[in-house]
């Protein structure tokens, strides 16, 4: 029994909570069965002016879905007692003698509501636990609805809603029946209209498997009325199959006092595929009546959805507080002990569900940081002052480990502070990290590369020192602008394009840009653009790494100049006339109508021996200058060599490309005139018409030389235009240089021998060695047909060498036979001498062969004073001291003149064979020959006469007192092996002839 003493305190119920009196009924009912509260006190100004419980609810008070939406202060009980939880039971009676109230509030002594007592609290005979009084009447057990939950009922209540079971045969019983024919459905009345609107499910069955009762929210699951959900059983509605398998085994354990609970999956009417958690209890009407079973359905479809949704995100915290390293920790104020997470126990390097005591978790800090960490610990406890720190731990293996300690209160409904709770993560990667950061912008900043950070719209967010220095801008000008703000204007849209389709596909761009200083100077820069990427690989950034190349670029400008510039004209060379008139073509196109056409200086060299180099380039810059006049507004020409311009002509509609050459050639023939001297000059010009047919740049440039080169065999014409048969000499030189190639390493070559004899008595004393190319289809070709395209092919070097070997080899053979040698002459050209080691190699040759100088001459023509040089002169006065006999051959047909003989230092003097053929008929002729005698003995030097065909010509040579001769009329040029036959026989020449005395 209860002790009229006892204090309120000891025996008020805690299930309430505090809300306002605006708060929508049907809320409330939610709020408490999800705290599993029964009672609400509604309370206004801080004050309880009312109670509401799930009773009230249950009973009535809430009589349709209308009732549901009315707020507290519509439903509430107001009459409502208040004492102080120190009062006794016997005070709290005698506030009951007012019928009108039912419950009394206990309250603490700060005047906040600490429980609840009701009516039958203080009347009954035992205390709260134990009663077990018999129900006035039996109820329908709704499992846990929102309104009827058993959680929410008065002790008076719940009694009545114990469902019946084999422990407890007689609870539940129903006396009084609810009868629809011959079925009795147990008495609800009182929680109808709770059922009616609740959204949950509801049915009554009996033991057949036909449905008795439905609520809407049944039905509308069905799809059907209740009227026409009563008439039918459970296979029909839910589906045999689905009956047999899975319902029917549940009703009948349910039939058999056994409760049954299980989810499934299942087609609502209205709103699809739903998963349910289905319920069945066994239901007792009266005494000896068949069992019948309520069933309760929730639709928890959004429940599962957000307990996998909280499951996933707490899966994701847990990985990310891994992947982190960051965990949380509490310590409990009243056993001392420290729980930590298990991120929290590995970054100290001890096992999971570790727990140590504050002192021992203090102990893992590193020495100098202890005192600061206990000092802030006991501040939080003491004085609930947060903290937030960076410190270092030693964890269990002895390494120290960069931490971050976020500590803060926890505090019960008194405002006590009970417990600490905390965060704890990892900083060692994150200060690595900060470090190498920390470094990067150093070096970046130290950098004398500018360098620029943008985000992927293109703005500046961050530009170092050295980019400042040469844009001239500071940092906060550029920050948050485009780099457009220092772009010069001289970079084509289409790289800026490029660029940008590159950088945002991922891959790095490298290039150069134009840009403007802020003070408007342009300036070049080579600039690496590349895109920055987060660990997913999405672009951030893009990071441009700049070079100043503008001194690079004047220096290749410098060198463009020099390469396709000829420095004293100003005129393209040769390769920059080609890139021009390539780069001409290709932008306007090929023009039909137009000429390229070279033009050859006569007589340069004789110009600037009469007045001097300077007077010379003042001749060359005017030349320059006349003809870009008549190249009009593309300016297309070039001086390719010394004396040889290109340019190309466009005549206009009015002439013919014949009267633009005519133009032209007046224009370049006018007398130049220099310090009052007229300069007159004579050019050669040839040409090539662009016709239809289009050829490559390089092509049209050689069929103009081709053209030109004709011009010098053909001077009596203005100009030679380029045809069909120039293309095919041109091919057929072509042919027989490649040939000729061939020929030097197939032995093809070979050398025949014509005999130099004394006139006075046919005797051998010498002999000329003239190469002769035996072409395995064309036959035995003289030299007159392969020398002058060996010497254009630079092949005369090495084809001259090997005639040099040959005839000292054939020296050595005739020797080696017993055979009396005569002196052999070789012919050399002068490009042999331009490669300046000529002596060298011939003494090379004499020591391998193992002749005497004295046994070889050589034969040179007067073309070699064309390019006299002092190198020349020396490899020649070299010769001679070796002991190599020099002849100077074809005399009266070149380029010789009185100071070269005296300079150079030759031995004999062949006269030309032109001279000595004509001399019987020809008195011109005959004067020259006398002449070149008196010539050659006032030099000291021997004379031989070319060309001797007839005895009358020999006698006249003799007369006239020359005495060494060559010609067909002594022999032909002969074959190794004949030569070797007449040194054999040393019979006087010609053969089978008497010799004249």
């Amino acid at each position: 029994m209860l002790d009229s003493t006892t204090q309120l305190g000891t025996l008020a119920r805690r299930d309430l909570i505090e809300v306002a009196p605006t708060e929508k009924a049907s809320a409330v009912v939610r709020r408490l069965q999800d705290t599993g509260n029964h009672c609400a006190v509604i309370m206004e100004d801080g004050q309880p002016v009312g109670i509401w419980t799930a009773a009230t609810a249950a009973g009535g008070g809430l009589s349709d879905s209308t009732d549901q939406e009315h707020p507290l202060r519509a439903v509430m009980e107001h009459d409502v007692a208040t004492l102080p939880a120190g009062s006794s039971i016997a005070e709290a009676r005698a506030c009951l003698k007012d019928a009108a109230i039912r419950h009394i509030l206990v309250c603490s002594t700060d005047g906040s509501v600490q429980g609840r007592l009701t009516r039958e609290d203080l009347t009954h005979e035992t205390s709260l636990p134990n009663r077990t009084s018999t129900p006035p009447a039996p109820t329908v057990e709704p499992a846990r609805t929102a309104a009827a939950d058993d959680r929410f009922l008065e002790p008076e209540e719940r009694k009545h809603c114990v469902p019946a079971g084999p422990d407890n045969p007689d609870l539940g019983t129903a006396h009084h029946e609810h009868t629809t024919g011959s079925n009795s459905i147990a008495p609800f009345e009182q929680y109808e209209s709770l059922l009616e609107a609740s959204d949950d499910m509801f049915a009554v069955a009996d033991a057949n498997y036909r449905y008795l009762w439905a609520n809407p929210a049944y039905c509308r699951s069905q799809g059907l009325s209740l009227e026409e959900i009563t008439v039918r059983r459970l296979p029909e509605v839910l589906g045999a199959e689905y009956f047999e398998r899975t319902v029917k085994p549940r009703l009948n354990r349910s039939l058999a006092g056994e409760a049954q609970r299980y989810e499934t999956e299942r087609d609502h009417h209205e709103l699809g595929r739903r998963k349910l958690l289905i319920r069945y209890f066994p239901l007792a009407v009266s005494d000896g009546a068949e069992r019948q079973i309520g069933t309760v359905i929730t639709d928890v479809t959004d429940i599962r959805a957000s307990e996998a949704e909280l499951e996933r995100q707490y899966r994701l915290l847990s990985m990310a507080g891994r992947t982190a390293r960051f965990g949380w920790w509490i310590v409990d104020l009243e056993t001392n002990r420290v729980e930590w997470s298990d991120v929290v126990a590995a970054i100290h390097g001890m096992p999971n569900g570790y727990s140590p005591s504050v002192e021992a978790g203090i102990a893992f800090y590193a020495p100098e940081y202890r005192d600061r960490i206990r000092k802030l610990f006991t501040a939080c406890v003491e004085k609930g002052e947060p903290y937030d720190e960076k410190l270092e731990i030693t964890d269990a293996s002895g390494q120290r480990v960069w931490v971050r300690t976020l500590g803060e209160p926890v505090r019960d409904e008194h405002g006590r502070i009970v417990e600490i709770q905390g965060a704890f993560q990892d900083l060692t990667s994150q200060r690595e990290r900060d470090q190498e950061l920390r470094r990067l912008a150093y070096i970046t900043d130290q950098s004398p590369a500018p360098i620029t950070v943008t985000d992927l719209n293109g703005k500046i967010q961050y530009v170092n020192p050295a980019f400042e220095c040469i844009s001239g801008y500071r940092s906060s000008e550029l920050i948050g602008h485009s780099p457009a703000l220092i772009q010069g204007g001289s970079t084509p849209e289409q790289t800026y394009r490029e660029l940008w389709e590159t950088i945002t596909s991922g891959e790095v761009w490298t290039g150069e840009l134009q840009n403007r200083r802020k003070d408007g100077r342009a300036y070049w820069e080579h600039e690496v653009i590349s895109p920055l990427t987060d660990e997913q690989g999405q672009i951030t950034n893009y990071v441009a790494i700049k070079q100043d190349i503008t001194a690079v670029k004047k220096a290749e400008e410098e060198l463009s100049r020099i390469a396709y510039e000829d420095p004293l004209t100003g005129l393209y060379s040769r390769n920059g006339f080609t890139r021009h008139l390539q780069q001409w073509v290709d932008r306007d196109g090929w023009a039909s109508h137009g000429g390229l056409v070279m033009v050859d200086i006569i007589g340069l060299r004789d110009i600037n021996d009469a007045y001097g180099f300077e007077e010379g380039d003042r001749l060359l810059i005017e030349f320059a200058k006349r003809l870009i006049k008549q190249t009009g507004e593309h300016r297309c020409a070039g001086r390719i060599g010394g004396d040889e311009f290109a340019l190309v002509l466009m005549p206009t509609r009015d002439e013919s490309l014949q009267e633009c050459l005519s133009r032209t050639l007046d224009c370049l023939s006018t007398p130049f005139g220099f310090n009052g001297l007229d300069i007159e000059i004579s050019t050669r010009m040839g040409f090539t018409q662009l016709g239809e047919q289009q050829r490559p740049v390089q092509n049209l440039l050689r069929e103009a030389e081709r053209a030109l080169f004709q011009h010098r065999e053909e001077p009596s014409a203005p100009w030679v235009c380029y045809d069909a048969s120039l293309q095919e000499e041109m091919q057929n030189r072509i042919d027989l240089t490649r040939d000729l190639r061939i020929a030097i390493n197939e032995d093809q070559l070979e050398l025949h021998f014509q005999p130099k004899v004394n006139l006075d008595h046919g005797n051998l004393i010498a002999c000329e060695a003239l190469l002769r190319w035996n072409h395995p289809v064309r036959g035995l070709m003289s030299p007159d047909t392969f020398i002058p395209i060996a010497e254009q092919s630079q092949l005369i070097v090495p084809i001259g060498d090997w005639t040099l070997h040959r005839a000292c080899q054939h020296l050595r053979d005739w020797r080696d036979a017993g055979l009396e040698p005569v002196r052999v002459a070789v012919n050399v050209s002068v490009i042999q001498f331009q490669t300046g080691d000529f002596a060298s190699r011939v003494r090379a040759v004499l020591h391998e062969s193992g002749i005497a100088p004295e046994e070889l001459a050589l034969e040179i023509t007067e073309s070699v004073f064309e390019r006299e040089s002092e190198l020349l002169l020396d490899q020649m006065l070299r010769l001679r001291d070796m002991g190599v006999r020099l002849s100077l051959d074809d005399f009266g047909t070149g380029y010789s003149s009185l100071l070269y003989l005296k300079r150079y230092p030759f031995h004999e003097i062949k006269i030309d064979q032109g001279f000595v053929f004509h001399m019987l008929d020809d008195r011109l002729s005959r004067n020259i020959v006398e002449t070149v005698m008196m010539l050659a003995k006032a030099l000291d030097a021997e004379v031989i006469a070319e060309g001797i065909e007839s005895a009358a010509v020999s006698r006249e040579l003799r007369q006239m007192g020359c005495h060494f001769g060559q010609g067909f009329y002594y022999s032909m040029p002969l074959e190794a092996e004949d030569f070797r036959w007449l040194l054999e026989q040393r019979s006087s020449l010609p053969l089978n002839l008497p010799h004249e005395h």
